[in-house]
């Protein structure tokens, strides 16, 4: 009566805990000793014992592991009797027969075996004679994946260290991550691997890969040791490996130099039929980056530095995932510095950076950084390349010595360990005594993304050099914020092309700042170099021969150089500042463009502007047939927006304007109310010009016409009639108008002239 009791208290209690408890809820694991053998490479089964050392955190006599598709066929503890054990799903349920006190340490002895479980891309994988485990799933949620092959707490921040004994049959070999300290042979056709990990690390980091596998070694002399470089292949790869790790100690030492002592045992990569993945010491790579040449090199640097990023400090959350990821592929274009030159690694940041700016368009797309949801997880571009730009972003912000300084404090501070963004934002400030609070307000806590811009308002002689009064101006492309410690480099050219950067920092949504230069500049350029995520795309273009060069809407061509053109493009994503003079009409509140060009010698440049009422493009201002879409244009924020020369094609929902003579200054498209204003469509090839103008103006077309031309005000009263015959232009006085915006139409064409 007394056992049947007993046996029911246990069950109830199981019962409760099993509501209650989570996995690795009251204790901590430090170390795992996994014994795995009998892999059947028909029925895709293999047999494991784990031995788990932990310690409670709190009272308990309840632990829950995870376990996926296993089964458990025995529980042992090592002073304690096990009372009941239970799997149901993922969870392992154990129960011993005591209470453990917080700070005392436990051994459990789990036996299980079965069948193995994979998704598409993580967990157990049977590869005809090969097997491997790959640590994370893209498709399973969470996505930790230590489950599929040893009894664990499977999350993030519970780290511990690892034995592992894996026995094989005689003509394969086990490789694993850590040092190998022994191999054994059985005498009955198996051997043992045995491997230590004495680092702490979590559940998805610890690796096996089974099959017949050569090896091909080399030694890195790291800055504070020799480190083994070990790459294990297929036996028809082994001929491929120098060609493809050929800078991979390169790499290393590019990594050690900005990161710190390399964190791990061994620089290790297996080939598997799947991959990449980040196992420790034992980088997981599939096939097709082995080459023989470097053209899938980013795989190996990306990896690599995942031993830094992910491996040594693990993101703490799924959501926080940038930390690993976003920090892995920046390094995999960041090692470029050292085996290919600065200009490459700019050449190809600059890239992704347009890639993402173009990405982070779509309102679906608007997430913060750190709290991506889980099926987001390993998004190339939501996480990977954003998060790239955003690094890149932070080491500009910095300036590169004060980031890598900061980084190195991080590294070290969560060395073992998992840490968030915050605490990421912390340990930055706390390194280098720059407040980036403001920073990740604006780029990891906030989605979408800032707009940067700043016009040149004066210059004034200062001795022998030159005071330059600039506006900083900040949008938010996305929700609602006002970005505050705002930093972003200002380059300033003068009339012989000479650049000179400054970093300019302000608050909110705009400032003023005088900036004293040794040039004297003719105009002022956000982000010259494209080192920052920003709501634009730019391109710098010096052509030499006809050139095509598209950005945002806008297609420039060049031709008939002589000597070269130079030419700045850049397409802001948001709107520009309003011009409350233009009665009538409606400005876009989503693009518009800034364009220098400086010619030496004679050319030929036009732009093409296309317009379309779509929603992702006009459709902010382009809403029926009664609104008509004009291009409008200014030298600087000193001047009004007005309309230039230009021709027409298309209709009300879409066209384009082609302008024949592109000159410096902002273009942007706009709107009139032909309902409004009782005009017709604003159509064919007619060109007024000057404008704005002061005294004479001339309206041009193609082949001789007649009819009249009528000056209206902009209340649209007739005020001048002027009659033509045969011709193909008009030129008439305009001097005794006051200033002000006025509307001139000919054969049933409006335009807009601005007298000043």
């Amino acid at each position: 009566m007394k056992r049947v009791l007993t046996i029911l208290i246990a069950i109830l209690a199981l019962m409760g805990c099993a509501n209650a408890q989570t996995s690795g809820e009251n204790f901590n694991v430090t170390h795992y000793e996994i014994h795995l053998w009998d892999f059947n490479f028909t029925s895709h089964t293999l047999q494991g014992e784990a031995f788990i050392d932990l310690y409670a955190t709190a009272p308990t006599n309840t632990f829950v592991l995870e376990l996926q598709t296993l089964t458990v066929t025995d529980v042992a503890a090592d002073i304690y009797e096990v009372t009941s054990f239970n799997q149901e799903g993922n969870f392992l349920t154990i129960v011993i027969d005591e209470t453990v006190g917080a700070g005392e340490t436990l051994t459990l002895d789990v036996r299980y075996g079965g069948n193995t479980f994979n998704e598409s891309w993580g967990g157990v994988h049977w590869w005809g004679d090969y097997v491997y485990n790959l640590g994370v799933g893209f498709e399973s949620i969470p996505h930790n994946l230590g489950k599929t092959w040893f009894p664990c707490v499977d999350n993030f921040t519970d780290k511990a260290t690892y034995s592992l004994a894996i026995t094989v049959t005689n003509d394969k070999k086990a490789i694993c991550g850590g040092n190998h300290t022994n191999t054994i042979d059985n005498g009955d056709g198996t051997s043992t691997w045995y491997w230590e990990i004495p680092q702490g690390v979590a559940t998805y980091h610890p690796s096996f890969a089974i099959g017949d596998y050569v090896e091909w070694t080399d030694t890195y002399n790291g800055i504070e040791r020799d480190i083994p470089i070990t790459v294990y292949v297929k036996p028809t790869q082994i001929n491929s490996v120098p060609g493809t790790f050929v800078h991979v100690k390169d790499i290393a030492a590019f990594y050690e130099e900005s990161f710190g002592p390399y964190p791990f045992n061994r620089i290790g990569y297996v080939c598997t039929g799947k991959g990449c993945m980040e196992h420790v010491d034992n980088i997981a790579i599939t096939s097709g980056v082995i080459t023989g040449d470097t053209s899938q090199e980013e795989y190996v640097a990306h990896e690599l530095s995942h031993m830094y990023f992910g491996n040594k400090t693990t993101c703490s959350t799924a959501e926080d995932m940038w930390l690993n990821e976003g920090f892995a592929q920046f390094c995999g274009m960041f090692y470029r510095v050292n085996v290919y030159g600065e200009s490459d690694f700019q050449e190809a940041m600059s890239n992704t950076i347009n890639t993402i700016t173009n990405w982070c368009k779509s309102e679906s797309h608007w997430i913060p950084l750190n709290n991506v949801p889980q099926d987001m997880t390993y998004d190339g571009s939501a996480v990977y390349d954003r998060g790239a730009v955003v690094v890149n972003t932070m080491m500009n912000y910095m300036g590169r010595e004060n980031f890598l300084n900061g980084i190195r404090h991080y590294l070290t501070n969560y060395s073992c360990g998992a840490a968030s963004s915050e605490q990421l934002r912390d340990a930055l400030t706390e390194a280098t005594v720059i407040d980036m609070n403001g920073f990740f307000d604006t780029y990891v806590f906030t989605a979408g993304m800032p707009h940067y811009d700043v016009n040149l308002l004066s210059v004034t002689p200062n001795g022998n050099q030159y005071d330059a009064r600039i506006k900083m101006s900040y949008q938010h492309y996305g929700p609602s914020h006002v970005g505050q410690n705002n930093r972003v480099e200002v380059t300033f050219i003068n009339n012989e092309c000479q650049l000179q950067t400054v970093m300019v920092n302000w608050d909110g949504l705009e400032a003023e700042q005088t900036i004293t230069l040794d040039i004297e500049p003719i105009a002022a350029f956000a982000d010259y170099y494209n080192h920052f995520l920003d709501a634009k795309i730019d391109k710098n273009l010096t052509a030499t021969t006809n050139t095509s060069l598209a950005v945002e809407q806008l297609t420039i061509n060049t031709s008939n150089i002589t000597d070269s053109t130079m030419l700045r493009v850049e397409g802001h994503l948001v709107g520009p500042d309003y011009d409350p003079e233009i009665p009538g009409l409606t400005v876009s509140t989503r693009h518009y463009w800034n364009v220098y060009r400086k010619d030496f010698g004679d050319a030929d440049v036009t732009g093409q502007f296309t317009y379309n009422n779509s929603s992702n493009q006009d459709g902010d201002i382009i809403h029926t047939e009664n609104d008509s879409a004009v291009l409008l244009y200014r030298t600087n924020v000193n001047d009004i927006w007005h309309t230039i020369p230009y021709t027409q094609q298309g209709n009300w929902k879409i066209g384009r304007f082609t302008v024949s003579d592109l000159q410096t200054g902002q273009y942007t498209i706009g709107a009139i109310d032909k309902s409004t204003l009782s005009l017709g469509e604003y159509y064919v090839d007619q060109q007024l010009f000057p404008n704005p103008a002061q005294d004479r103006v001339t309206l041009q077309w193609t082949g001789n016409n007649s009819g009249e031309v009528k000056i209206f005000n902009q209340n649209l009263q007739l005020i001048k009639t002027i009659n033509f015959n045969d011709t193909d232009k008009v030129t008439f006085s305009v001097d005794s108008l006051t200033s002000g915006l006025y509307f001139i139409e000919c054969n049933a064409v409006m335009h807009k002239l601005i007298i000043k």
